[in-house]
């Protein structure tokens, strides 16, 4: 996914910071789509995200990179430029393609 995360934002390097994001869209990714069952795992404890899912957590890794230094924007506008975010961390428009995987809640 890394490779992929370079290539649309047309970055070379940054690895350690790109590989952070990647990290927190998937912990995103996995909340959402996980509210209330065990997220699953491989045999060695790693989450397990299906390949048909990877899009997203690139765009939410890309939401993220592209907030970078606005975070909790609200508004803002400079030079015609007009910035206003759905939500504090990641669109909600992008959260609603997470299809969540619904269980009982266990307490």
């Amino acid at each position: 996914m890394l490779l992929r995360l370079k290539l649309r934002l047309g970055v070379d390097g940054e690895d350690e910071l790109l590989d952070e994001l990647l990290e927190v869209a998937q912990s995103i990714f996995l909340n959402a789509r996980y509210p209330t069952t065990p997220i699953p795992l491989d045999e060695y404890d790693n989450p397990i995200i299906e390949k048909r899912w990877e899009n997203i957590v690139i765009n939410i890794a890309i939401e993220l990179y592209s907030k970078m230094g606005a975070e909790g924007q609200s508004a803002h506008s400079e030079n015609g430029i007009i910035r206003t975010y759905e939500a504090g961390d990641i669109s909600t428009s992008l959260l609603s393609q997470i299809p969540p995987v619904v269980g009982i809640a266990r307490a």
